[in-house]
């Protein structure tokens, strides 16, 4: 009989304890690195806001209100308006304010973090330490791409979150079906995570197997049941905004499947160019591994993020670790689709997908103001480098990944203090504050201006001020107040005007005009 004293000091218990505790070091770590790179994002209003995130900000407003009632973002029956209901409480605490918005979206990221490195150990087989390494591509994406995934403008890293939970309940099918149909209305990229597990099951063949077909039927009774009840309650929806009738959301799913196909577009020809930008400027973009000035990016900056060494080596190593990987395989007749690498498999499949997409189905148009298409894609990378971490067994080698990783990691996260401090020692001016402020000043009530400029002000002085937008329309109450008030609604405009007041340079706000010169 063994001794119950020497069981409880086995060194395989011994292990589970040493491993407890760095786990916990790792996670504390992780968060706290998380909470770091995403501050300045939230605290900072001017850093990275625009019209687009103004409107989940309002739709927050007019549920506390009980204007309205947004199951869909307004004026797009495809992308579920769950952004604002999270924004909601905070709102009631903290006030209608930039912060208030994007605070929720920073605990999806301490989530994603969390979820991701205990992911990569329980089903990746790597020690709490080594799981971080690839982890940190999330936990340090560069500040441009922090910028988009913490943009509150329809959910650019809700299916981050969603595509592990669907890992972790793929094997409770009802649980998975309502998961992947919530994700999808969310955000149609969390439908990647099902195209990666269903790519794993071919290639073990366990499709062929008859008993599989049972949770299958399952899972897409559950996903058909969600979807539905989703559709359902969209009928009392708020489609265009407060006092817009609920019967404008009838559409259904074509609605969704027609609003998706306007964003497709294929031209064989230039698909090998789309493929090229990608995999070189998309993707090093995200990984933040070549100079980009952050203004091209949506961030309100004067600073540059990445390096010209960067992608060499970061995308070298890629390359690099790809090609060992392939030998290790065959040496050891191990397959992607089995443990220890059937979780690396299923992110880098995801990431390739986000990639293939997005190079594919663009007409070979790739630009950072699209890049909230591939962003997934930084999957890819994470699955290489926990994959090659579990298989290397030169310590060398191994130590060489790690080391690139962190060599990636200290240059990004010295990218997220300048841009840290420039915004507490020399913060760039925010014309659109400057505007919302001089308009309340003057006694402003309603204005014309275009889209990006609308909803930014309006959210701004919380509706103290009304702008109609003259080009791209999701708030049919503000187009009906502002036309009733025609004759006393100012002009926002970027080119100097007769009369016009100055607020930031190419910023006026132009006196009212006879319906015959108005224009923008």
């Amino acid at each position: 009989m063994t001794d119950s004293s020497n069981a409880s000091s086995s060194p395989q218990v011994e292990r589970a304890r040493g491993y407890s505790r760095e786990r916990l070091v790792v996670i504390t770590l992780l968060v706290l690195l998380t909470l770091l790179r995403s501050t300045a994002h939230v605290v900072f209003e001017g850093l990275n806001f625009d019209s687009d995130q103004a409107l989940m900000g309002l739709m927050a407003k007019h549920l506390i209100e009980g204007r309205a009632f947004p199951v869909f973002t307004y004026m797009q029956p495809y992308m579920l308006g769950v952004e604002s209901w999270m924004a909601v409480p905070f709102m009631l605490v903290g006030g209608v304010t930039v912060p208030m918005l994007k605070l929720p979206l920073v605990f999806v990221h301490l989530a994603v973090t969390v979820l991701l490195v205990r992911s990569l150990e329980r089903w990746g087989g790597l020690r709490p330490a080594l799981a971080a390494i690839p982890a940190l591509f999330f936990v340090l994406a560069p500040p441009g791409t922090t910028g988009v995934l913490l943009e509150p403008s329809g959910g650019n890293v809700e299916p981050f979150l969603i595509v592990l939970l669907l890992w972790a309940t793929r094997r409770r099918p009802l649980l998975f079906g309502a998961l992947l149909a919530f994700g999808v209305l969310q955000r149609e990229f969390a439908i990647y995570g099902l195209g990666a597990l269903v790519l794993l099951r071919l290639m073990d063949g366990s499709v062929r197997r008859v008993q599989q077909w049972r949770p299958v039927a399952l899972g897409v009774a559950s996903f058909a049941a969600v979807w539905q009840l989703v559709y359902l309650a969209k009928q009392y929806s708020s489609i265009d905004g407060p006092g817009t009738w609920a019967g404008w959301a009838l559409a259904g799913t074509g609605a969704n499947v027609s609003a998706l196909l306007r964003f497709v577009c294929i031209d064989l020809g230039m698909m090998a160019s789309g493929v090229q930008a990608v995999l070189t400027s998309h993707f090093a973009t995200i990984m933040g591994a070549e100079p980009r000035p952050l203004v091209d990016l949506g961030i309100n900056s004067m600073l540059t993020q990445g390096g010209s060494w960067m992608w060499p080596v970061v995308g070298g190593s890629f390359v690099l670790m790809l090609g060992r990987l392939g030998w290790l395989m065959y040496r050891r007749a191990i397959r992607p689709w089995q443990p220890p690498l059937e979780f690396a498999a299923y992110l880098f499949l995801i990431g390739v997908q986000s990639l293939a997409v997005y190079a594919l189905l663009r007409c070979g148009v790739i630009s950072v103001g699209t890049m909230r298409y591939g962003l997934l894609g930084l999957f890819a990378g994470i699955g290489i480098v926990a994959a090659y971490l579990k298989l290397e067994s030169v310590k060398v080698l191994r130590g060489a990944a790690v080391g690139v990783v962190l060599v990636w990691a200290i240059s990004t996260a010295t990218d997220h203090v300048r841009l840290a401090a420039e915004y507490t020692f020399n913060r760039p001016v925010y014309a659109h504050r400057l505007l919302a402020d001089r308009l309340v000043k003057e006694g402003i009530r309603f204005a014309y201006g275009d889209f990006w400029d609308a909803l930014s002000v309006v959210y701004l002085t919380n509706e103290q001020v009304i702008v109609a937008s003259t080009s791209v329309v999701f708030l049919q109450e503000y187009q009906w107040l502002v036309d009733d008030h025609r004759d006393e609604a100012y002009w926002i405009k970027h080119e100097p005007c007769p009369g016009g007041m100055k607020v930031a340079d190419a910023m006026y706000i132009c006196p009212p005009t006879p319906p015959d010169n108005q224009s923008e």
